[in-house]
């Protein structure tokens, strides 16, 4: 009897430490997604089918994603931690083995980044952000008291190139760029002292330079960059973008309707299921849909950083705010890229682009933050997976 009534006890306490507000917030992304997604490739469906293989992939993904980050919240985040090594291990095994053997989409010819697992594709640099994520707080957590210090930001820059290293290899830019705005946002949030930003930014201005004069980027990398500033000159390479503006603009304030929408339907903006998915929003329901996606991102990276104000200490903390650092720097490098403001380099819009590996690894990533969540206010003796 006694071990009933504290069995109920405990589940009762699991659902009321569950953060369900972020959980939902993140379903309600993923179905606003789905629905997208499905409007995006719908045109194409033939031979009676229902659904595309995109939606398919998603669906399963979401579903899979979402009891991986119920799983994952039921475990002590400084357990995860501690097991950085781990998951640094077989991150950076995963990233050397796509070197190798990774495989490039139809539509990214230029990025050998993904994996052919022959029922989908996976890309590993989706799980490599959370595991920078991880490796990278415990650093930034063990070095905490002396982090001001040049001996201690060495390190961490070696840290921090290490996953920008790996992607470019295979050659994702976009990836790359994402790695670097997590970099920076973790290092802010850890308080570092602002001279080594400027000094860092000063760097990054000079090193691009350089690469641009030794042409180290070049080929249709280069080309983007100028598109951004020609684009009469570059049509070609900017007829993404042109049509992805000319559909998100073309809704007016509440959309043609779904599956109404000329350019969607009629497959105008290349790709609009994963770097364009806004362009649908937009076109099929106006203003008012397209703000309603970045709203709901908007308030969940703001729930993610509240939960890493309210975290029980610095590490679930740093975890916190380096996922709300990495869906930041996604939503602004996808924006930007839909908007012709930065070079089309294939970044997804968190939880509503196609991609499976992308909203699989976004999900457990929250797990994380659910786990900081319960188990920065959660009474130990109630808890299932302690340290």
């Amino acid at each position: 009897m006694k071990n009933s009534i504290q069995k109920e006890k405990s589940v009762s306490q699991f659902i009321k430490d569950t953060d369900f507000v972020t959980l939902f917030s993140a379903i309600i992304a993923s179905l606003y997604g789905l629905a997208l997604v499905y409007s995006a490739t719908h045109a194409s469906l033939s031979g009676g089918r229902i659904i595309s293989s995109d939606v398919r992939s998603m669906f399963v993904s979401v579903m899979m994603g979402l009891i991986i980050a119920v799983a994952v919240s039921n475990i002590d985040y400084e357990i995860i931690s501690k097991l950085w090594p781990i998951i640094a291990a077989g991150c950076v095994g995963l990233m050397i083995f796509t070197f190798f053997f990774g495989v490039a989409p139809s539509a990214r010819q230029d990025a050998k980044s993904w994996l052919d697992l022959k029922i989908f594709y996976f890309q590993p640099s989706e799980l490599l952000k959370v595991g920078f994520i991880i490796s990278f707080s415990y650093h930034l957590d063990l070095v905490k008291d002396n982090i001001n210090r040049l001996k201690t930001i060495i390190p961490l820059v070696i840290h921090g190139a290490v996953p920008i290293g790996l992607v470019m290899l295979t050659g994702d830019a976009g990836s790359a760029l994402i790695f670097m705005i997590m970099f920076i946002g973790m290092l802010f949030f850890a308080r570092v002292n602002i001279g080594y930003f400027v000094a860092g930014i000063c760097a990054i201005i000079v090193g691009f330079v350089i690469a641009w004069r030794l042409g180290i980027i070049g080929g249709i990398q280069r080309q983007r960059i100028v598109a951004l500033f020609y684009p009469e000159q570059y049509k070609d390479v900017m007829y993404q973008q042109t049509n992805g503006k000319i559909a998100l603009g073309s809704g007016g304030l509440f959309g043609q309707g779904y599956l109404k929408g000329d350019m969607t339907q009629s497959g105008m903006v290349p790709e609009n299921q994963n770097d364009m998915i806004l362009s649908v929003a937009g076109e099929e329901f106006g203003f008012v849909g397209a703000a309603a996606v970045v709203l709901i991102l908007g308030f969940l990276i703001l729930r993610v950083m509240q939960t890493a104000m309210h975290a029980r200490d610095n590490e679930g903390y740093l975890m916190c705010s380096g996922i709300a650092v990495m869906l930041f720097a996604q939503v602004l490098v996808n924006i930007g890229m839909e908007l012709s403001l930065l070079p089309c380099i294939g970044i997804t819009l968190p939880l509503f682009s196609a991609g499976g590996s992308s909203s699989l690894c976004i999900y457990l990533a929250l797990g994380i933050a659910f786990s900081v969540y319960r188990f920065s206010q959660a009474p130990e003796e109630t808890l299932f997976y302690t340290k």
